[in-house]
């Protein structure tokens, strides 16, 4: 039976103080540009469909100069497989901890 690994964006809610600390230490990007990189995917999507790929974000990582691979694969890795997943799967999670700027 394979072992089902938790998404790390799922404990977001749990966590607080050094845990919380350790976890923003450990992204790939700072937490202001993470809820920036947000915004932008529901703006791009707000009059567009998902392509079922990692566009809005691609383009949001590409623009700023965030460090491409890392923030991709950390994406995907909490179910961010494409722009209308990070929407499903993180934002919700993401915005209720850190707010809806």
């Amino acid at each position: 039976m394979p072992i089902v690994r938790k998404r790390e964006i799922e404990n977001l809610e749990q966590l607080s103080g050094e845990e919380l600390q350790t976890f923003l230490d450990s992204l790939p990007a700072g937490q202001m540009t993470i809820s920036r990189m947000l915004d932008f995917i529901e703006d791009e999507l707000y009059e567009k469909t998902c392509d079922h790929h990692l566009m809005y974000a691609m383009k949001f990582m590409m623009d700023n100069r965030l460090d491409f691979p890392r923030l991709t694969s950390w994406l995907n890795e909490n179910g961010g497989y494409c722009d209308c997943k990070v929407m499903d799967e993180i934002a919700p999670i993401w915005r209720n901890k850190f707010g809806d700027d």
